[in-house]
């Protein structure tokens, strides 16, 4: 709850799921007792005690955090997932999408090689056994092989979405099949690109010997390959009609559109409600 410890992502647990939800709690539940008169210390952040100090001691940097305020937006570096798995797993999936797109069919494949930065494998491919063949649906969210297996098959969405990681979708026996035959391995290349992008090269065999390759350098929802409306909007769609009617959907769809045009967000929170 404190700061999104991703320990999980190591020795196994589902909490990770929530960590987003903790910080929108945590927000919303600053504003109610700021509302309420609660107050606190103006020197929070910079302060001998204060947030910089207790995480980062004399190597914290108050000046940076003000570098560029009001004229440097961090929202225009913002990443929009279109895959509900690790963002470390995505390029795979786009480059699965890909291959597919250009007519690759799982049964024609022998063999698959994703080359990842070195970094990553410790997430997305290991264990080897267990990566191949998730023990449930959001193991497999953080599975190299298995998601992209998926997406090669052809999955919902925006190329692969929650319905396609259910605990029974994950046994699948052609899934698991297509899965086992890809290997996930450290390339240098992806390390040059790794962090500022989250790279994948595919090379596939098939089963007649023909060898192709797939490079993707450059994450999709990011900057560089940001999802067009359309995408946007349908992604919003799919996740808003779990929990909200269809009226409902069009209603709030519409007032996101025009939310730079309101007085107020009177009309956008009741369209929240279903």
């Amino acid at each position: 709850m404190g700061a999104g410890l991703l320990e999980a992502n190591r020795t196994g647990g589902s909490v990770k799921r929530i960590h987003c939800g903790w910080a929108a709690h945590a927000g919303v539940t600053a504003a109610q007792l700021a509302r309420a008169g609660l107050t606190g210390p103006p020197t929070v952040f910079e302060g001998r005690f204060g947030f910089l100090q207790a995480f980062c001691g004399d190597r914290a940097r108050p000046d940076a955090v003000v570098d560029g305020l009001g004229s440097e937006w961090e929202l225009l570096r913002l990443h929009f997932k279109p895959y509900p798995t690790n963002h470390f797993t995505h390029a795979g999936i786009d480059a699965a999408l890909q291959l597919r797109a250009d007519g690759l069919n799982p049964s024609d494949v022998d063999a698959i090689e994703l080359g990842v930065p070195n970094p990553v494998l410790r997430t997305i491919a290991e264990p080897p056994a267990e990566k191949a063949a998730p023990p449930d649906g959001y193991t497999a969210r953080f599975s190299g092989p298995f998601t992209f297996a998926v997406a090669l098959a052809g999955g919902g969405g925006l190329g692969v979405y929650l319905d396609d990681f259910h605990d029974a979708r994950v046994l699948d026996p052609a899934l698991l099949e297509l899965s086992a035959r890809v290997r996930c391995v450290g390339d240098s290349e992806c390390d040059e690109l790794f962090p500022v992008t989250l790279p994948t090269i595919a090379r596939v065999r098939t089963r007649t010997g023909e060898e192709r390759e797939v490079r993707v350098l450059d994450n999709r929802g990011g900057p560089g390959r940001p999802l067009t409306p359309e995408e946007l909007t349908l992604k919003f769609r799919l996740n808003a009609e779990r929990s909200l009617n269809n009226a409902k959907v069009d209603e709030l769809n519409e007032a996101l559109d025009a939310v730079a045009e309101l007085d107020d967000v009177a009309g956008l929170t009741s369209a929240l409600v279903g």
